[in-house]
């Protein structure tokens, strides 16, 4: 199904937990399914998307470049057809398949990064560059992009969604004990990034991908005791009482 997003629909009132409990569900799927990163990421930007043209496309030249990133998202967000694609209908575009698709698409994410990168929109398309380049087999190249990001905007809304992609892309890559390290001293750290409900659910994964079953099952159970309206709640509980039984 295809998204589409009219800038005179965009509602001011979305709520910043809300926003950060979609990504939370959203990249729970990362984990067991990897190669799906693209279409997680996808999804959490375009709510991104919303929110930032909700609060950043004022003026006429960041009307400009939300027209543009429309256009990009309408084709990245294209459906796939075994027959009767219609790739050049402005409308209602649809591909043959996803690398004819990202083709199109890809060329429009870069001029808007380009002509925008200063700006929410240029943002967001680079975003979306580098999940194309990680989708691609192009793993370091969209790492960068993360990181730079995260150097340059350490307190954007975005920002939760790509530490939490940084995360778990290396931990799905053989990192699990950096991971942990990393989450560990950002549990331990009195001016955190990160809520603590998701840095206990990232680490709690961790140790559970490394075999350290008590040590994630006492994590998930500090999720369940200490934030009970946790959206990682009803998972925690899965596992604690899963592993009793």
């Amino acid at each position: 199904m295809s998204t589409r997003l009219s800038p005179k629909k965009i509602k001011h009132d979305i709520r910043e937990d809300e926003f950060r409990s979609f990504i939370v569900r959203g990249f729970d799927y990362f984990t067991e399914n990897p190669m799906e990163v693209l279409k997680i990421v996808g999804a959490v930007l375009l709510l991104v998307l919303v929110v930032s043209a909700g609060y950043s496309f004022l003026d006429s030249r960041k009307d400009v470049a939300n027209e543009d990133l429309a256009a990009a998202l309408k084709i990245y967000q294209a459906p796939i057809l075994d027959e009767g694609a219609t790739p050049d209908d402005e409308k209602s575009p649809s591909f043959a398949s996803d690398e004819e698709r990202i083709a199109k698409a890809k060329p429009m994410f870069e001029k808007v990064h380009g002509a925008f990168g200063a700006g929410a929109a240029g943002d967001v398309a680079g975003l979306y560059l580098a999940n194309i380049e990680a989708a691609a087999g192009n793993p370091e190249t969209a790492r960068a992009t993360w990181e730079k990001f995260l150097d340059e905007h350490s307190d954007h809304i975005l920002a939760l969604s790509v530490r939490l992609n940084i995360l778990r892309f290396d931990r799905a890559n053989g990192k699990a004990a950096e991971v942990a390290e990393i989450l560990e001293k950002e549990l331990a750290s009195p001016s955190k990034s990160m809520p603590e409900d998701v840095i206990l659910y990232e680490l709690a994964s961790t140790r559970e991908m490394m075999g350290e079953k008590e040590a994630s099952l006492s994590l998930y159970q500090r999720i369940i005791d200490e934030y009970p309206q946790s959206p990682y709640v009803e998972r925690a509980r899965q596992l604690t009482t899963s592993s009793a039984g």
